[in-house]
């Protein structure tokens, strides 16, 4: 996984600045534009390398819990500089409004797109290829997320067409349209930090409560709490059984629980279960 991450990131941060460069040269702030966003390829790179190094790290006594967070951390400050990232662009659009703003495009920006989207293909065809042999969820929606920035490129073209027969108007127009995507995928990416962060409940308490019920053994759950990422959910539950069933029983009950519960969802890492005994129903007189 490693090994992927490190190709696909040369190969984005290599289209990254071939496209700010020419961009800056050109005067095609669409160009420069989707030149950043390529770094939003590049920092899902960065932060599977961040998974792949710590995060699946096993528990130790500083961090008992594992070190799957470490993620989140990253994801946070990929964020933010995100957000950063797509202010300056729209800054720059909203103040190029001018007809001394028309970029001047050549050849070279039309090789540059070229060989982007030839990169773009590539990448998305290497990386779905490896995460379907690696069995990796994350290589596989890059895969995906790297097919759909083939649209931004797309739309560069469209605007250097525009630029061609003087619509000066179209480049900061693009400019802007890739900047609302960079502060959506950053938005994203810090909602799905703060829910981990926070501790939002990572699974529905009445899903756990139902593939439980039909384990046997167990008279009643209650006290169901989840929270963590979705590919690594930790889960506390209070479980009920007959007041006369041994500690030895009870015990497969709550093991058959947590198997039916990873079967379910592969993404769970920890199951604790509580034992009560089940309270009688007092008798009516």
């Amino acid at each position: 996984m490693r090994r992927v991450l490190l190709i696909t990131l040369a190969l984005n941060l290599g289209v990254s600045g071939a496209k700010v460069a020419v961009g800056l040269l050109s005067g095609s702030l669409a160009m420069v534009a989707d030149g950043y966003h390529s770094l939003v390829d590049g920092a899902n790179n960065v932060i599977g390398l961040i998974v792949a190094a710590f995060a699946f790290r096993p528990p130790d006594s500083g961090h008992p819990y594992g070190h799957r967070k470490f993620e989140t951390a990253a994801t946070s400050v990929i964020g933010f500089a995100l957000l950063s990232l797509a202010w300056g662009i729209f800054s720059s659009a909203f103040g190029r409004t001018t007809p001394e703003a028309l970029p001047e495009i050549s050849l070279l920006n039309w090789v540059v797109m070229a060989v982007t989207i030839g990169v773009n293909l590539l990448v998305s065809w290497y990386e779905a290829r490896e995460g379907r042999r690696l069995q990796s969820a994350f290589l596989v929606a890059d895969s995906a997320h790297t097919r759909a920035d083939l649209y931004v490129s797309l739309g560069v073209g469209a605007s250097f067409l525009a630029a061609l027969v003087g619509l000066a108007w179209a480049d900061p127009l693009v400019a802007s349209v890739i900047a609302a995507i960079i502060a959506w995928q950053a938005g994203v990416i810090l909602v799905g930090a703060f829910h981990v962060l926070t501790d939002r409940a990572a699974i529905p308490a009445k899903e756990i409560e139902r593939l439980c019920a039909g384990v046997p053994g167990v008279s009643s759950i209650h006290n169901v709490r989840t929270r963590g990422r979705r590919d690594a959910v930790y889960v506390d539950l209070t479980l009920h059984v007959d007041g006369g069933t041994s500690l030895r029983e009870a015990h497969e009950v709550a093991d058959r629980i947590e198997a039916a519960l990873a079967k379910a969802h592969p993404g769970i890492a920890d199951v604790v279960v509580h034992l009560e005994p089940e309270t009688p129903e007092p008798e009516a007189r």
